[in-house]
């Protein structure tokens, strides 16, 4: 009986996930996400890329206090 329900469940997973694929090609709805994934991945490229300005500093210094402020707060309740 557990053999039948799984195998019923697996073929409609498989059954929604092809007819999501299908209509998203159709649409142009799988179009439209991989041109908005690709324009952010080559925004975030040309960015790395760029000499290094303000917003690299910015963004390095909070790599670097952020974790230090929360490790401060930490040991400062855990003391009392």
């Amino acid at each position: 009986m557990f053999k039948s329900a799984r195998a019923i469940i697996a073929l409609g997973l498989i059954g929604g996930v092809s007819l999501a694929v299908i209509v998203g090609w159709v649409t142009g709805f799988s179009a439209s996400i991989a041109s908005t994934v690709a324009g952010l991945w080559n925004n975030f490229m040309g960015w790395i890329n760029s000499p290094l300005g303000w917003e690299h500093l910015f963004a390095g210094a909070g790599v670097l206090i952020v974790p230090v402020i929360v490790l401060v707060l930490i040991f400062a309740i855990a003391d009392g």
